[in-house]
């Protein structure tokens, strides 16, 4: 019996019915598995730090701790049998563009990394990670996860998912000749306003501003 650490990034949680959604679709296609614990809180630098710690030094890195701070996370362990590789499958391709369109990344990604969740990549990961979460959150292994994460699912179901298009092809615009980055971002926060209903301006710009600064990773890599 495996155990995985699943992590809803920011673009999740703040647009509340992608994060129902993702969780409704991951008890769907694995019913087995048991959920350990819940927690919805933002990251701290020092544990963002400790998360990528494996990216320290990489061109890429400091987006990482910018994009898991832009707003709070929602974290559960799960428990199952080959569980890590199931999720995983489940969430689909790391970057959006090569993830499968019926995985949760395709369907519901916006660009790049900015792609719904984090999910251990191997078993041992996966037991550094919830020992790293456990240690440094209220994430608590030995309570039950099931039902705190049916309450959230039942809360932000049937909040408008109606962005994702239009953000992607934001994106590509901007990304032909980065420019015109206020417009865009602008552009970007007004597509998320309904869809983050109560998160206020500045942070719905801060998930826009984080969106972009991944397209301009793109850009710093060329």
């Amino acid at each position: 019996m495996e155990r995985t650490l699943l992590v809803l990034k920011p673009d999740a949680t703040m647009r509340r019915g992608v994060g129902a959604a993702v969780f409704e679709r991951i008890f769907e296609a694995l019913p087995d598995v048991t959920p350990l614990g819940f927690v919805e809180r933002g990251v701290p630098k020092a544990l963002a730090e400790q998360h990528y710690a494996i990216h320290k030094g990489k061109f890429f890195y400091p987006w990482l701790i910018q994009f898991i701070r832009v707003g709070k996370v929602v974290a559960t362990i799960l428990e199952g049998d080959n569980i890590v590789k199931r999720l995983r499958n489940v969430l689909g391709a790391t970057f959006v563009e090569k993830a499968e369109p019926d995985s949760l990344r395709g369907k519901y990604g916006l660009v790049g990394g900015v792609n719904v969740a984090h999910a251990s990549d191997e078993p041992d990961n996966a037991e550094k990670e919830i020992a790293l979460w456990t240690r440094r959150t209220s994430l608590d292994i030995r309570s039950e996860g099931r039902g705190p994460l049916m309450a959230y699912i039942e809360k932000w179901r049937g909040t408008p998912i109606k962005a994702t298009k239009q953000i992607r092809e934001y994106c590509g615009e901007y990304a032909k000749l980065y420019s015109n980055r206020t417009l865009y971002k602008d552009l970007i926060a007004e597509q998320l306003i309904e869809e983050c209903p109560d998160w206020p301006m500045r942070k719905i710009r801060s998930l826009a501003d984080a969106l972009l600064g991944n397209m301009d990773l793109d850009k710093q890599k060329a």
